[in-house]
């Protein structure tokens, strides 16, 4: 009887430090969970943000402004939105206007999809991609959808006004973001996250 309880005793202790391990440890879909929301929340603020600010120097100043507010300001505004999980958060797109939004391959091949998807009529929706580097990937869509941004990445001569574009030529010897249309696809917001960050989160949350 004694032995019966002493491995009876032994079982209960395995299955609560097996427990106890799992609870520890989350799981992939946990991880990628936490990356979806927190994706969504900096990147909307990252847009609300950045659109805001690009507006308020357009009525204030013109397209000119703009153009110099962008160049100036955009990186900095970006770079507060950053959060306890210590995310890098860029743009990244197919026709690059400042040299830092060249993408990497697996955002190239993100965008070059949403291309696609959008020449069918898919819906875009974000998109996640676990990397190789124990980052887990972030990607969201930037629609051309104000005509207020024709004014900076529209046709030149009717949109893009003269002035503008001898600026944007400027600041942006190599600039290949002129002659957008309404609804073309801008680029994407990218967003990283280390595995290891989301990990402490959530077992600092559970």
């Amino acid at each position: 009887m004694m032995r019966l309880l002493v491995i009876s005793f032994f079982v209960l202790m395995l299955s609560s430090c097996t427990e106890q391990k799992d609870k520890s440890e989350p799981t992939r879909k946990e991880i990628i969970n936490v990356v979806q929301i927190q994706g969504e929340k900096i990147s909307s603020a990252a847009q609300q943000a950045l659109g805001r600010q690009l507006q308020k120097a357009m009525v204030e100043n013109g397209p000119v402004h703009a153009v110099q507010f962008c160049n100036a300001a955009a990186f900095t505004i970006i770079d507060t939105l950053k959060t306890e999980l210590k995310a890098t958060i860029k743009r990244a797109s197919l026709r690059v206007r400042n040299p830092k939004d060249k993408p990497t391959l697996t955002e190239r091949a993100i965008l070059e999809e949403y291309m696609v998807q959008l020449d069918n009529g898919t819906e875009l929706k974000a998109a996640i991609e676990v990397l190789e580097t124990k980052e887990v990937l972030f990607a969201k869509p930037i629609l051309l959808n104000n005509p207020m941004c024709l004014n900076c990445h529209g046709k030149v001569g009717s949109q893009v006004l003269t002035e503008t574009y001898e600026l944007i030529h400027e600041l942006y010897p190599n600039d290949e973001a002129l002659n957008h249309e309404l609804g073309d696809l801008r680029g994407i917001w990218s967003i990283t996250f280390a595995e290891d960050e989301v990990i402490n989160y959530l077992k600092s949350i559970k």
